[in-house]
């Protein structure tokens, strides 16, 4: 019985574990709807440096990371039929991104006559505020119709960024590109 009691405690331990450690991500997308997809076949990205910042503004992402997320793009796009071609003229569509972190703060408050059991003997009556600061990640990926020169599509995910992603942010990565891919092209 305790062997078997020491396995089940285990088991909501490792399950607990991993569902605290999963943040939900939120993806959105958006899309021209008078663009036609169907003939997109070849894509290149839409300059040396897919990164888009605003003129004279510092890169504050790490190279390694616009690199992951550079492949990851290539990868899921790949997966899904379109061959990368170097020309970016010559291309059905370009492809491009931005990235960035802030600090974000979530507040929650409990009304005045929230009544628990607080251990010492009696009700609490008065305001109760929780306060909690975190990161939160963006990785946005844009794509421009080679012929037009127009945007078509835009997709996005925003995410709590974890310490174990912050340690090795591979994972992240491609899990936040396909999620954001996944809708691409529309009507798929």
């Amino acid at each position: 019985m305790r062997k078997n009691g020491r396995s089940l405690s285990l088991t909501v331990l490792v399950f607990v574990a991993l569902v605290t450690a999963c943040t939900s991500m939120t993806v959105r997308t958006d899309y021209y709807h008078g663009a036609d997809f169907s003939p997109f076949r070849t894509f290149a990205w839409i300059s040396g440096d897919p990164l888009i910042r605003p003129p004279g503004a510092e890169a504050h992402v790490s190279p390694l990371n616009v690199r992951r997320i550079r492949e990851a793009i290539e990868a899921e796009l790949t997966a899904k039929g379109f061959t990368e071609i170097d020309d970016s003229p010559a291309a059905d569509f370009a492809v491009s991104f931005t990235v960035g972190a802030r600090d974000r703060i979530e507040v929650q408050s409990y009304p005045v006559l929230y009544r628990g059991a607080w251990g010492w003997g009696g009700t609490y009556f008065g305001p109760q505020m929780d306060v909690r600061r975190y990161q939160e990640g963006a990785l946005s990926i844009d794509i421009f119709d080679g012929r037009t020169r127009q945007p078509v599509w835009h997709g996005s995910a925003r995410k709590e960024i974890t310490g174990a992603e912050i340690s090795d942010p591979q994972p992240a990565i491609k899990h936040a590109v396909a999620k954001i891919l996944a809708r691409f092209p529309p009507g798929r």
